[in-house]
């Protein structure tokens, strides 16, 4: 990610997660800009040294990336000091086309060791800014920080089609053995789950359309996928662990959905997180609305199939989410909703049905619904911070789960002109 000035680590320790009780909710905020004139290696240096005395007065910590004539900048810190401090970026005169990214609350920092982490791209690097949203840039400096891994490549050999394959051959060994080695050169379950697992069954749909299998074969591969998926999580239930509790979630295909791959997988994400997880399979819109209004649910998660798109099921998606939102016995109750559906414009299609987060991944919906609930509740009038968060057992991982699905649906809005719904 270019190089990384050594100078700018704090002395004082903000990585005591307890902070955030300690006073006002710490905030966050990314935006970029472009320099008005090319700046200098001097000038870097000096701007840079202001910014870390100004950060350092203020409690605040971040990361700065150069690239050419464009800065993209992450702060976190004290509410009320990111107000100040971004108030006086607006007002600095050395740069333009100053655009907010995303700004939020957040329970740890990402940075608590840097008054201004700096990292620059010398020319003749691969352009960096303008390819990567924000969340990736963070994600990249956190790979570097040894807080995340970096994905590695997967071989077409190990591929999805490969795990397809499998799975309409009903061959159980030779999917455990697949993953079994992508797991050992460091892949987590989330990546299996979106870069193996998710495609494998799209590709199991695409084959079904081209005649390549018919719908017996299809149910059968995905009984496997679906065990594989139990096996992964029971492969990590040693690591689990409880950042929030308190926290119950339904998870459901809607009625009449017969692919259950995605709710078990998200059973998966969810229980390893810590939630207390209520799976169910109703037959009808009434038997789902008798769920949630006898039981207290913070969300619920419909998940729709992972092979088809199901297109023609949304119309009768929206009258079942009205219908659960009029009987939840919890009236802020959050809809999650997910399936490949859902991936293509999945913001567009996840508001047509009145969701209120959409998942592309499952190994993603736990953060998009982490962020959704601690923001929502934050700029709740009157509210203050959930006295069910245990701040003390977040790790800047579960920062990263809360805020930059927040921020990649913000950037690709900017980035993406809008087109027709697909029918």
């Amino acid at each position: 990610m270019g190089t990384t000035d050594p100078a700018g680590r704090r002395q004082t320790d903000y990585s005591n997660p307890s902070e955030a009780r300690a006073g006002p909710p710490l905030a966050t905020l990314c935006y970029q800009s472009r320099a008005k004139r090319r700046p200098s290696s001097d000038d870097l240096d000096r701007l840079v040294d202001e910014a870390r005395e100004r950060n350092r007065q203020f409690g605040v910590t971040g990361m700065l990336v150069h690239e050419g004539d464009r800065f993209f900048q992450w702060l976190e810190g004290p509410g009320t000091a990111l107000e100040g401090l971004w108030s006086s970026i607006k007002d600095d005169e050395r740069h333009c086309d100053i655009e907010l990214l995303g700004e939020g609350v957040t329970p740890v920092r990402l940075f608590s060791e840097w008054d201004l982490r700096f990292v620059r791209r010398p020319d003749g690097e691969r352009p960096l800014l303008g390819s990567l949203a924000p969340e990736a840039l963070v994600q990249q400096a956190l790979v570097a920080e040894n807080v995340l891994t970096a994905e590695t490549d997967i071989p077409e050999a190990s591929g999805p089609w490969r795990i397809a394959e499998l799975a309409l051959a009903g061959d159980e060994a030779g999917l455990e053995s697949l993953v079994r080695d992508r797991r050992a050169v460091g892949d987590e379950v989330r990546v299996i789950c979106r870069r193996l697992l998710e495609p494998a069954a799209h590709l199991l749909g695409d084959w079904w359309c081209d005649d390549r299998c018919d719908s017996f074969a299809v149910t059968i591969a995905l009984s496997k996928l679906q065990n594989l998926a139990r096996g992964l999580e029971a492969g990590q239930a040693a690591g689990r662990r409880v950042a929030i509790t308190g926290q119950s979630v339904l998870i459901t295909p809607p009625p009449r959905e017969t692919h259950l791959l995605g709710a078990t997988l998200l059973g998966g994400f969810f229980r390893q997180a810590g939630w207390s997880v209520q799976a169910e399979f109703p037959k009808s819109d009434a038997e789902l609305v008798g769920l949630v209004s006898t039981h207290w649910f913070d969300a619920i998660a419909l998940t729709l199939s992972d092979v088809f798109t199901r297109r023609e099921r949304l119309a009768a998606l929206v009258k079942t989410i009205s219908d659960v939102r009029a009987a939840s016995q919890n009236p802020t109750m959050a809809v999650i909703v997910g399936g490949r559906a859902f991936r293509t414009e999945p913001s567009r299609q996840a508001d047509r049905v009145g969701a209120d987060i959409h998942y592309t991944s499952a190994g993603d919906a736990v953060g998009d619904l982490d962020y959704w609930l601690f923001t929502h509740r934050f700029n709740t009038e009157d509210a203050s911070a959930p006295d069910n968060i245990e701040t003390d057992a977040l790790q800047p991982i579960d920062l990263v789960r809360m805020i930059t699905p927040a921020l990649s649906r913000r950037v690709e809005k900017l980035a993406k002109p809008s087109s027709p719904t697909e029918s």
